[in-house]
């Protein structure tokens, strides 16, 4: 039996939220399943080698995709195609498996829109899928509305790998910068953040600087950034929007007290384990910076309780979730 992962979130250069959450499934998955496995990459992207994945070339382009896809996974005898995107093959010889993540252009209060065509386009697609994957109670609402029914959509959070648990020592060792990943679109928040943080600093001159990480112009890999969320004073994170704030987790999961803005999605991850602020009131973030930066006893339960937290998200418990539902398809 083969199973075919579609590897269109590779093919946008260096992995950031979306293909870093589809590698850690991948990862796990692979190793623990006795199917073939093999990734759809598009023409000229690469990903991160997984021993047991064979990567075979796959089309580029949303016409190409369709096209193509469905001949391709005929040749394979695919019993089935994971997708990493909303986006499947409508007419592929299997059943399909759709990853919704976001989808701003359905809450006006973002200020995203998307084009008429792409929303159409994304309705046929997550009609068409057998399963869809939904990572945050928010989008899999969303994909409800977007399909007009509930049947065949699965909630299964991200995960991502737990690093070493918070020593005394480790939080004492927390003085570098407050650390916001993820890229620039207007709904990640950075303007206000920035606003926040100069009207906190103009009440304590000691209050440590914002350093932004995500593309286009400060990418790092993971690595780097593991060693920043093991440095860093906190992990901020006051997007308006989130299908699901994989930065959130990742903070939990290396130990780092996290600042988010209280939305659904990043309460469905951290529980009572962040600090939470209005997203939308730049005092609400100004006050929850320098109380974080202020209070060692504060960072220190958070960071605590927050890594316990982020164990309920592992990898191995997301590749558990897909061979149920790929046992379900019958694959």
């Amino acid at each position: 039996m083969l199973i075919a992962f579609d590897g269109v979130c590779f093919g946008d250069g260096p992995p950031t939220g979306v293909a870093r959450a589809f590698w850690n499934g991948l990862a796990a998955f692979v190793p623990a399943t006795t199917a073939e496995c093999v990734l759809l990459l598009p023409d000229g992207a690469a990903c991160e080698p997984i021993a047991g994945l064979r990567a075979i070339a796959a089309p580029r382009g949303a016409m190409a995709r369709q096209l193509g896809l469905p001949r391709l996974l005929r040749s394979l005898r695919a019993a089935a195609c994971h997708g990493s995107v909303a986006s499947v093959p409508l007419r592929a010889p299997c059943p399909t498996i759709a990853q919704a993540h976001d989808f701003p252009w359905l809450h006006p209060e973002c200020g995203e829109t998307t084009s008429w065509w792409r929303r159409q386009a994304t309705r046929r697609s997550l009609r068409a899928a057998a399963a869809v994957l939904a990572p945050s109670t928010t989008t899999r609402d969303d994909v409800r509305t977007l399909r007009g029914h509930g049947d065949g959509v699965h909630l299964v959070p991200h995960g991502t790998p737990l690093g070493p648990r918070p020593t005394s020592a480790a939080l004492e060792a927390r003085r570098g910068p407050f650390l916001v990943l993820g890229g620039d679109r207007p709904r990640k928040n950075h303007e206000r953040l920035r606003a926040a943080h100069a009207a906190a600093r103009s009440r304590c001159a000691t209050l440590p600087p914002l350093q932004f990480v995500g593309p286009p112009h400060a990418f790092v890999d993971e690595p780097a950034k593991r060693g920043l969320l093991a440095t860093c004073t906190a992990l901020v994170h006051v997007s308006r929007f989130e299908g699901f704030g994989l930065p959130v987790l990742e903070g939990l999961a290396h130990g780092a007290p996290v600042l988010a803005s209280a939305l659904p999605p990043h309460r469905e991850i951290a529980g009572e384990h962040a600090w939470f602020v209005d997203p939308d009131d730049t005092g609400s973030i100004a006050d929850g910076l320098l109380r974080i930066a202020a209070d060692p006893a504060l960072r220190d339960r958070l960071a605590n309780g927050g890594h316990d937290r982020a164990r309920a998200f592992s990898p191995e418990a997301v590749a558990a979730r897909w061979r149920t539902i790929h046992g379900a398809l019958g694959a």
